[in-house]
């Protein structure tokens, strides 16, 4: 008996110092060659493996809408809920030309289908009619978000909309955007959409919603199991990416790679670096 107590305690011990030692080898990450300017790595408890100007102020482009989806979750009983796309709408993000999910003036979409515009396709389409749905308009939802960043301890950040569109005012860092999305990242409807390849509507019409994050790197299979993308020219191009790798999760964050939203991907090429670094 003695000898099988014995036993146990050294699997123990041996597992603890592995773990440990796995733990450390991780938190002496190098990843010398991002293009990004701010990045994050973290462990999904939140310990941080690998940092680079990520307590700076940022402008967070449409990583924004990772805050719009989750406080619309959770502002809304019925993800089937019916409501309408409005010309004004689609004329004033088309003049302001922001990232469109494709849908029509006068589409019936469900709050679900709106959720999926604005996490996988990025469109300000989306998001605009998801706030006026929900709150009544886009500067009252607004409030919802900024309110929310505050319950978050999110206190570098301020929103001015829902849709990350610039502004000097509407700022961040990749500290509290890491705070975002691991709080986004429990909720189940987040996660869910945060993850999928693609979404097809069916109100009035079908509509092929594919995330944009694997259609600009579709051989991503394994590595990535979810992201955000963003892109302005003063925030550059951003990503918020979920990765797992020996069954375990990590966040990695990144804002200001150089470049713009059609070249290729020196945000993605980062977090593949961090990827094959793990």
């Amino acid at each position: 008996m003695k000898k099988w107590v014995l036993f146990c305690c050294l699997v123990i011990v041996i597992f603890v110092l592995y773990d440990t030692n796995k733990t450390q080898e991780f938190a002496h990450l190098e990843l010398p060659s991002l293009h990004s300017q701010n990045a994050l790595l973290l462990n999904e408890q939140g310990d941080v493996l690998y940092e680079k100007n990520a307590d700076a102020i940022i402008y967070p482009a449409s990583l924004t809408k990772i805050m719009t989806a989750i406080v619309a979750i959770e502002m809304t009983d019925d993800l089937q809920m019916q409501t309408i796309v409005k010309p004004q709408t689609i004329a004033k993000y088309t003049a302001q030309n922001a990232s469109m999910a494709g849908f029509h003036a006068g589409d019936f979409v469900t709050i679900e289908d709106l959720l999926y515009g604005t996490l996988l396709a990025s469109g300000a389409d989306a998001t605009a009619t998801l706030a006026e749905a929900i709150a009544g308009s886009e500067d009252e939802f607004v409030t919802y978000m900024n309110k929310k960043a505050q319950e978050l301890g999110m206190d570098a950040t301020h929103f001015i909309n829902t849709s990350g569109l610039h502004d000097e005012a509407h700022v961040s860092s990749l500290q509290d955007m890491s705070k975002l999305l691991r709080y986004a990242l429990e909720n189940p409807t987040f996660y869910q959409i945060f993850t999928s390849k693609a979404y097809t509507t069916h109100v009035p019409t079908e509509l092929l919603i594919a995330n944009s994050l694997f259609t600009r790197m579709p051989s991503m299979d394994g590595t990535i199991l979810g992201g955000k993308t963003g892109y302005t020219p003063e925030a550059g191009l951003c990503l918020a990416s979920l990765m797992e790798k020996y069954g375990r999760k990590f966040l990695f964050i990144t804002t200001n790679a150089p470049g713009y939203a059609w070249t290729p991907p020196p945000h993605i090429e980062d977090a593949l670096t961090a990827y094959d670094a793990l």
